[in-house]
């Protein structure tokens, strides 16, 4: 499961995003408003929590005024809504987590000395100016364990393609 649903990219095209996305935004606009009065940081996780449990409970009806589904409460129901948002949790996690990780890595230092880790590498244009980080998977060393981002390694986006190279 993955939140990849069809596009006018796909083929065919189909329009399930640009019916989806309004909505979304909609509702995060929606518990951002209701939690701004509550006047703290973090408010907004019991109104998301809320609409996400709402959702949960509305769609087993919808999905019987389909047809898709006979009955509310079906086993396979449950494991798939269970199952999505697991997913959606670990692919969060995997796709916008990193970015942020790195960046306290390079604020504020590593913490990391297990047997293997990984360590952040700096990615660089063609003329030298920093793009970003990629993580390389790595053993564990006296080369690198007190290094927050790997010194002696940059990877150079070169070409047209943005074909990825060592600079070492």
């Amino acid at each position: 499961m993955s939140p990849y649903v069809p596009s006018e990219k796909t083929e065919p095209p189909r329009e399930d995003r640009e019916k989806l996305d309004p909505i979304a935004k909609q509702a995060a606009e929606m518990i951002a408003e209701v939690a701004e009065k509550y006047g703290y940081k973090g408010a907004f996780a019991g109104e998301m929590n809320y609409f996400i449990t709402r959702m949960l409970n509305h769609l087993p009806r919808a999905l019987m005024e389909t047809g898709e589904a006979s009955s509310e409460l079906r086993y396979w129901i449950q494991a798939l809504f269970f199952g999505v948002l697991f997913d959606v949790a670990l692919e969060y996690k995997i796709r916008v987590n990193p970015a942020y990780e790195i960046a306290q890595i390079v604020k504020s230092g590593d913490c990391y000395d297990t047997p293997y880790y990984n360590k952040p590498a700096e990615v660089v244009d063609d003329l030298g100016n920093h793009i970003g980080y990629v993580y390389v998977n790595m053993k564990r060393s006296e080369k690198t364990i007190n290094q927050d981002v790997l010194e002696d390694v940059k990877f150079v986006l070169d070409g047209p393609a943005g074909e990825m190279k060592n600079l070492r």
